[in-house]
């Protein structure tokens, strides 16, 4: 996978690619992540990794927008399994399963691509899977950070804690 895209945010909100040294938008990053670019959002003041909190706004943005991303069951369930000891069990399952979908995407697209050429309709092949495709990469990704335990800030909180 390629490497983290830095973007910085700023205290007025505002998101600023590192790459291409430009202000952006949460759809450009929502638009980076589905084009498979992984991201990395750090405050621009303090270096704190805020990238789960600016994926989940972009997740929540496009709930308030009505174009559901999980539904209510789902959310339901996450909640109930994060109050219990099975977080850890649901979080490894859901990104194998998302991992699973993503490596068999591949061969579902050509043997797709293979079937509509052989119907003479290989140009309809192209236009079908590139959304799907951005949404995979695009839910993978959110999945891989919302799920993911910050274990370097808990360690460096139990630290300080210490102290």
């Amino acid at each position: 996978m390629a490497d983290n895209r830095i973007i910085k945010k700023y205290a007025n909100r505002r998101l600023y690619d590192t790459e291409t040294s430009q202000s952006i938008t949460l759809q450009d990053v929502r638009d980076l992540i589905g084009a498979g670019q992984p991201v990395k959002v750090i405050e621009a003041k303090t270096d704190r990794d805020v990238t789960r909190s600016v994926l989940l706004q972009i997740v929540a943005d496009q709930e308030l927008l009505g174009r559901h991303v999980l539904s209510n069951e789902f959310l339901e369930s996450m909640i109930r399994v994060n109050s219990n000891p099975m977080r850890d069990l649901a979080r490894s399952y859901l990104e194998k399963v998302m991992t699973h979908l993503e490596s068999q995407q591949e061969s579902v697209e050509q043997a797709w691509s293979s079937s509509l050429e052989k119907s003479g309709l290989a140009e309809v092949g192209s236009l079908t899977f590139e959304p799907f495709r951005q949404f995979q990469n695009r839910m993978f990704a959110l999945w891989t950070e919302a799920l993911s335990p910050a274990l370097g800030k808990s360690r460096n909180d139990d630290a300080d804690n210490d102290n």
